[in-house]
């Protein structure tokens, strides 16, 4: 994931709050090696995350970020390991974003009675077309989603988009569970 939320690409290790800027200015940061990524200072570049990780990488961050929550739980990580084997197998496109994963194994954990609400303190809905930060208005069923980059000037509520976005991988992956209301959302 990119922002606020940022962890590394390649194995999903933290990243260090002191920043390193390259020959273009451009602020990175390092991977931090822990007990879950021991070898990430030395098998990854510096970064600032990227829209789209490796499978590995979206793994330790749930382990991560759950163990923050509460004591660490094999089972779960492994049935989200599995979730996000196959949701990144079956995403193509903008599905194949961290974000979009994130969310859909939030509904999916969500359907086999785990408690998620934890996970949203963990994601921040970005702006689809261009990866840029939100900034939200009231509207009549609810907040609306605008593109704080104003990448476009067309107004459209990205959460919406996100919603749909998740939707449809979730429907792709787990074609035998029912589609979820992308007003229903666990996560969203």
């Amino acid at each position: 994931m990119i922002g606020k939320y940022a962890f590394c690409p390649t194995s999903g290790a933290s990243l260090s709050r002191e920043v390193h800027y390259d020959e273009h200015g451009r602020p990175e940061r390092v991977p931090q090696a822990d007990d879950l990524s021991p070898s990430a200072a030395l098998d990854a570049p510096l970064t600032t995350g990227e829209r789209r990780s490796s499978r590995r990488a979206l793994v330790t961050y749930f382990r991560r970020c759950h163990r923050r929550h509460t004591d660490p739980d094999d089972e779960l990580s492994r049935r989200a390991a599995l979730a996000i084997g196959r949701l990144k197998r079956t995403a193509t496109g903008r599905q194949e974003r961290d974000l979009i994963v994130w969310y859909a194994l939030g509904e999916r954990l969500a359907r086999d009675g785990v408690d998620v609400t934890w996970m949203t303190a963990h994601a921040e809905p970005r702006c689809p077309a261009c990866g840029g930060r939100l900034t939200y208005v009231v509207g009549p069923d609810g907040p609306i989603g605008r593109c704080g980059g104003s990448c476009d000037d067309t107004g459209d509520d990205r959460l919406e988009t996100i919603r749909e976005t998740v939707c449809s991988l979730f429907a792709r992956t787990f074609p035998d569970d029912p589609t979820p209301d992308t007003d229903a959302l666990e996560l969203l």
